[in-house]
């Protein structure tokens, strides 16, 4: 398990991740293409995360800005009713620091594109995933650096 004091790294890519130095909700959307089930980040407590980040693929709309250093015990207490929030270890072969922030809702994973069965359809669901960025974003933009 991941301790609390701990701190991970999460990328921030130009030109939909920030606007102005802004950290944008943007930046905390599970993709809906790929059923995404976490938000990835890199354990700052490997010796190999600066490298690490900088191996995930850029493309002509995607370039690597920066990374928001994040709390994981600040992630973790976020107050915001029914919503739980945990950073567990995803490590994969190329990349040991790789970690991801999961997200549940009334004790559903939050998985992008899919809707939640613990929540009425429609825009409460929407406002709650909102809601859910803007908090990981106010931490997000404290820790903010450019690479």
């Amino acid at each position: 398990m991941i301790p609390d004091s701990e701190n991970v790294a999460r990328a921030i890519f130009s030109p939909k991740m920030i606007i102005e130095g802004e950290i944008q909700p943007e930046a905390f959307r599970l993709r809906a293409s790929i059923g995404e089930e976490y938000l990835s980040v890199m354990r700052m407590s490997f010796p190999s995360w600066p490298e690490d980040i900088k191996m995930i693929p850029q493309r002509k709309n995607r370039k690597l800005y920066g990374f928001a250093e994040m709390n994981v015990g600040d992630i973790r207490h976020i107050p915001l009713k029914n919503v739980e929030y945990d950073v567990r270890e995803c490590p994969q072969t190329a990349i040991a620091s790789h970690a991801g922030i999961f997200i549940s809702i009334n004790g559903e994973n939050l998985i992008g594109g899919k809707s939640l069965g613990t929540t009425e359809p429609g825009t409460e669901q929407d406002f709650l995933i909102l809601a859910i960025q803007r908090e990981l974003v106010e931490i997000a933009q404290k820790g903010l650096f450019t690479l």
